[in-house]
């Protein structure tokens, strides 16, 4: 399945061609950009397989990558959900302390919840599973809120640490770099991700006692308030009693109602880090 998102170039022609050639392949094409995740739940709608895997522009599969899938899923078919390497992200697989070292990983559903592990993989998800959960199309990016819906569903995850893509994350048009809070949308794209993160598992967060986590997301939603000059709804979420440094610098913010001032310095701080040092972003 390809899902050409309003491409303006030769795109559609050159798919349409390999179609021709190979019956199996199922083309759509939007005939405007309608971003990322209304091209994923198209593909997800159309598709007829049990399995999707989700290869985006940046994306390129390994030439042993479908086999190293098959034979995985084979070999351990009481899953639900396989995560796979990227090449880019063997670093973060290394440092982190549940899978770091391990060829094979079950993930439970509560340490992706706790942040515990939130490394980016290559996902082979139960289509059936897709359906009950589309991406929100208004939302470019942040599927990371929509793989936590994706792991509660079937409460483990089996991760491998074969390569099976090769990807190009730090490329000018790279989607990735658009989560860079550089700019009123993207921030009020940010805000809208961590106000579904409280509405979808603000109460598995309470009931796990997973107080550290949640408070990191009243915290960021409280920032992106302030950023948006919304202080109504920052006052409303109350951390008045968190003590940390960042918490009392944003609660005077807030107070004060000088989020624009604290905008613009998060703004020339950002643009510096990734635009002219050229960071590379952790996603």
């Amino acid at each position: 399945m390809i899902v050409d998102d309003g491409s303006l170039d030769s795109t559609a022609s050159i798919v349409e061609d390999y179609a021709k050639l190979h019956p199996h392949v199922l083309f759509v094409k939007f005939p405007q950009n309608r971003r990322t995740n209304a091209a994923r739940n198209e593909a997800i709608r159309r598709a007829n397989g049990k399995w999707v895997v989700i290869l985006d522009s940046d994306d390129y599969f390994c030439e042993t990558a479908l086999s190293d899938i098959d034979n995985t899923i084979k070999a351990n078919p009481s899953f639900g959900h396989y995560a796979f390497a990227a090449d880019d992200m063997l670093g973060y697989y290394k440092d982190n302390l549940i899978i770091k070292g391990a060829n094979r990983k079950v993930v439970s559903y509560p340490d992706f919840l706790n942040g515990y592990v939130n490394c980016d993989f290559i996902h082979v998800m139960q289509r059936e599973v897709l359906l009950r959960h589309p991406f929100d199309e208004e939302l470019r990016i942040y599927e990371g809120l929509f793989f936590l819906l994706f792991y509660r569903d079937v409460h483990q995850v089996l991760f491998t640490n074969k390569v099976v893509t090769v990807r190009e994350r730090q490329r000018a048009d790279s989607v990735s770099r658009n989560v860079i809070r550089t700019n009123i949308v993207v921030i009020r794209k940010n805000a809208k991700s961590q106000e579904l993160m409280l509405q979808y598992f603000g109460d598995d967060l309470r009931l796990l006692g997973m107080t550290r986590r949640f408070h990191a997301i009243k915290v960021s939603l409280f920032e992106d308030y302030i950023l948006l000059g919304e202080y109504g709804k920052a006052k409303g979420l109350n951390i008045s009693n968190f003590s940390g440094k960042k918490e009392k610098i944003l609660s005077v913010v807030c107070r004060s109602h000088t989020g624009w001032c604290y905008r613009l310095l998060l703004q020339s701080y950002l643009l510096l880090k990734y635009k002219l040092l050229k960071k590379k972003l952790k996603v």
